[in-house]
């Protein structure tokens, strides 16, 4: 074992026997060699052996793999040669090795079940209604999110940073975008004024918008500065709107509306 003790998933099961003897070793102050082996498997494939020893101030394991052969001593054996891994504080993490996975056996966007970021906002100008013919203003409010838990059995943080937009506008059409979209009065244009996330509708009725959004998430153990990305995008939906098109603009600007909504728009 080299370095900070990089194992994938597949030997998994071999370093959780390295680990315990290291809390072993840590609790004794000594040294000690377990085997990874029954002695009915010992016979019949390839047994490994590991030895942890503590001088006080570091940890040095090493492990050997033994293949069984005859008496005439056509078995054969490798032996890896104990090294101390630096830069881990085995005291402090109670025995356990921290492990990296290789990059042949990334992390997966499975692997991140337990963390999810908050869902997004989707808002609209006029708010709750428009006008057939005119463009309505559909935009999302969402952020970067930073969620923490245990990832693959080790404290670490996931990034989450919203980068497409995707609107079911309840019509048959839909748009996807990567930006959020914003208010008109924040992009400097006029009321019903076409916007990168806005939508015509053609008919008088009610209709139900729908926004979901992709996340790409990023992920770090806890003793790690440096972010690594996680392949695919984490979808999740924001609230559902309804709201009602009307096929006559003079129906909605008129001066009762105003008196009740000074802000509106036409106002």
């Amino acid at each position: 074992m080299v370095g900070q003790a990089v194992l994938n998933r597949r030997s998994y099961g071999n370093f959780l026997l390295i680990a315990s003897a290291i809390s072993l070793v840590l609790s004794l102050s000594s040294t000690l060699k377990m085997s990874g082996c029954s002695q009915s498997a010992s016979l019949t494939g390839p047994c490994t052996s590991v030895s942890a020893s503590n001088d006080g101030s570091v940890v040095t394991v090493g492990a050997s793999a033994s293949v069984p052969g005859d008496s005439g001593g056509g078995g054969s054996s490798v032996v890896v040669e104990p090294e101390p891994v630096p830069g881990i504080d085995f005291r402090r993490s109670g025995g356990f090795v921290p492990f990296r996975v290789e990059p042949g056996d990334p992390v997966t966007l499975a692997d991140l079940v337990s963390f999810r970021p908050d869902a997004p906002r989707d808002l609209m100008e006029p708010d709750g209604w428009m006008v057939v013919g005119l463009d309505t203003n559909f935009y999302a409010r969402s952020s970067i999110q930073v969620k923490t838990g245990l990832l693959l059995g080790l404290p670490a943080s996931v990034r989450f940073t919203p980068v497409v937009y995707s609107w079911t506008y309840g019509d048959g059409s839909s748009r996807t975008s990567h930006t959020p979209g914003g208010t008109w009065r924040a992009q400097g244009i006029t009321e019903f004024d076409p916007t990168p996330t806005s939508h015509v509708y053609l008919a008088a009725g009610t209709y139900f918008i729908d926004l979901t959004v992709g996340f790409s998430p990023e992920y770090r153990w806890a003793d790690e500065t440096a972010w690594t990305p996680v392949d695919g995008l984490v979808w999740v939906p924001a609230n559902r709107l309804k709201a009602v098109a009307l096929s006559d603009a003079k129906t909605v600007l008129v001066e009762d509306n105003c008196n009740t909504n000074p802000n509106g728009p036409g106002c």
